[in-house]
């Protein structure tokens, strides 16, 4: 066991001195890293998350930049050190509480992957936390199916957790049955967003080793069907959320022999409301055990939460929870935490707990995600010139108008930020609302700011007011601009992955010479080639037949006069 203790040590300080020597990057943890942002996009105060983190988390990363993610190292390693100072009833303590290293990434197009591998944490050595599989974008949208260890699906999401003290609703425990929502499982779900809906269905087993990933043996582990369904949360600052497990435990004998099932059931209703300053929430959990050990039958399980959490400014925030539970060994605790993000990616956070017929308890702890270093990025190969910028408050100079912007460089940033992961790859939404003749809703300026000011879940990218400025430019041309002036082009499938059909419709004759090319930049060489247009049966359109060699980012250029017009695309297949 020592040896295997100082294997796994050795290997994530490894790891962690093999990160520190790598370029920087500007966000962490991994599945992050490549996309060119601040840890904040994703975590109020490290490691509790944001909407926007909640939706990359939910949908399994596939929202994120693909392409840029491909560039950047998958690994990073995370770090936990807590002390518990000593009280009438236990002494003080100092360890480290979690030693991991974190992996992500994509498979292709359509697979992501995860994996959260212990060196130590909790007094257990080498224990694999999350490995998982992913297949996403199923029904062309972003559905997906997941396969391997994660955390078991939960309405008020653990992910927001950044306290010492753990909910009692997600680690009681009755009897034999071991099973609750806080545990890691091995398992599989199929999961989605639509709009403001989220939903999972899930079939979960045992928390064990790899060894016993998939060992569904009943007189093992436990089998659970776990259905979640939410609203709100994206646009909308509330969220409400329900959800219903049905599952069967083993029960033992005295000798460890198998003795019979237990049949249970859990049902929870929450209610979440979120701001950048404020984040409420609250859930009541109730369940069933029909024969939670030999000498029990018939045990019901309840419990109720309440939890406040303010942003109190300078990267500090407090948060009070109220939590009780009726399983075995827990019953009720108040919780009073003070977190200081000394960095985006390094807290300290102290905590008192208190409790029936216990001494009040002092917790703090550090925790770190790294490496780290703002502006910059990890990556395999050479620096993809990738800035960001931060903007300041206030609206963009008078200087910057729609009349001086570049929709072309427009749909450059657009493609680099990934833009269309939320609002649909012709923008005519998904996750995000439907940008597709916004221009027609909103002014420039009103367009302008709702960029550099966004509402959750939408980060602030930090563009400057000139990127901001070529973005609502593009933004405001898809349908041809407010006047109708311009073309339309359109691409059907949204998302090809050899071929495409290209259409531009012009609002009145079409132009003498109207040429079109398919652009891949590769580092210093470019790959281009010829569209050949037609005329189709409506006079104002032209079409033509897109075929690709390779996956990945291209531009579709089309040309008439002195115009050209770049229009960005996300080819699929394997890389």
């Amino acid at each position: 066991m020592r040896r295997l203790l100082s294997a796994l040590c050795l290997c994530c300080t490894c790891a962690f001195l093999f990160l520190i020597g790598v370029r920087t990057a500007r966000a962490v943890p991994v599945f992050a890293n490549g996309q060119g942002v601040s840890c904040e996009e994703c975590h109020t105060t490290f490691p509790g998350m944001t909407p926007y983190g909640m939706m990359v988390m939910m949908t399994n990363f596939q929202t994120l930049n693909r392409h840029l993610q491909d560039q950047a190292l998958p690994f990073a390693v995370r770090a936990y050190v807590t002390s518990y100072l000593a009280n009438k009833q236990q002494p003080g303590s100092l360890m480290v509480s979690d030693l991991s290293l974190l992996g992500a990434g994509f498979i292709g197009q359509n697979f992501t992957w995860y994996l959260e591998q212990h060196a130590i944490t909790s007094g257990q050595i080498g224990q694999t936390e999350q490995m998982w599989l992913s297949w996403n974008g199923l029904f062309h949208g972003t559905n997906s199916l997941q396969l391997g260890k994660f955390h078991t699906p939960f309405p008020f999401m653990p992910a927001h957790a950044w306290t010492l003290g753990n909910y009692l609703l997600a680690t009681q425990q009755t009897g034999q049955n071991v099973f609750n929502p806080n545990d890691a499982r091995w398992g599989l779900a199929f999961s989605g967003m639509s709009n403001e809906f989220m939903y999972n269905l899930s079939y979960l087993t045992g928390s064990g080793p790899t060894g016993d990933a998939f060992d569904y043996n009943q007189t093992v582990n436990p089998r659970t069907l776990d259905v979640n369904v939410s609203y709100g949360g994206m646009s909308k600052p509330w969220s409400v959320g329900v959800v219903g497990m049905r599952g069967f435990a083993p029960l033992h004998d005295t000798l460890g022999a198998f003795a019979g099932t237990d049949p249970f059931t859990r049902e929870g209703l929450y209610y979440g409301y979120q701001t950048p300053q404020w984040h409420f929430q609250t859930m009541f959990y109730h369940g069933f055990d029909a024969q939670p050990a030999l000498s029990e039958s018939n045990v019901p399980l309840n419990g109720f939460m309440f939890e406040v959490e303010r942003d109190i400014g300078w990267r500090n925030h407090v948060l009070l929870r109220y939590d009780v539970a009726s399983s075995d060994t827990l019953n009720r605790q108040y919780v009073l935490d003070l977190s200081h993000n000394l960095q985006p990616n390094l807290a300290l956070v102290g905590e008192l707990l208190v409790g029936p017929n216990q001494a009040p308890q002092i917790g703090i702890e550090l925790a770190s995600a790294g490496p780290y270093e703002p502006g910059k990025r990890f990556l395999f190969g050479e620096p993809d010139g990738v800035t960001v910028e931060p903007i300041a408050a206030g609206p963009a100079p008078a200087s910057t108008s729609a009349s001086v912007a570049s929709a072309n460089a427009g749909a450059q940033l657009v493609m680099q930020n990934g833009c269309t992961g939320c609002h649909g790859a012709n923008f005519q939404g998904g996750i995000g609302p439907a940008l597709f003749g916004i221009e027609h809703r909103l002014t420039f300026q009103e367009i302008a700011s709702a960029i550099e000011r966004p509402h959750p879940p939408m980060p602030t990218f930090g563009f400057t007011a000139v990127q901001v400025a070529d973005i609502v430019a593009y933004l405001s041309s898809l349908d041809g601009g407010a006047a109708g002036s311009g073309p339309t082009i359109v691409l059907s499938p949204e998302n090809p992955v050899t071929t495409a059909t290209l259409t531009v419709r012009f609002p009145g004759a079409v132009p003498a010479q109207v040429t079109a090319a398919a652009i891949m930049h590769m580092g210093v060489s470019t790959h281009e080639y010829t569209i050949s247009l037609r005329p189709a049966s409506d006079p104002h359109v032209l079409s033509g037949i897109l075929r690709f060699t390779m996956a990945g980012p291209w531009i579709v250029e089309v040309r008439y006069g002195s115009t050209v017009i770049d229009k960005p695309i996300e080819v699929g297949g394997s890389s």
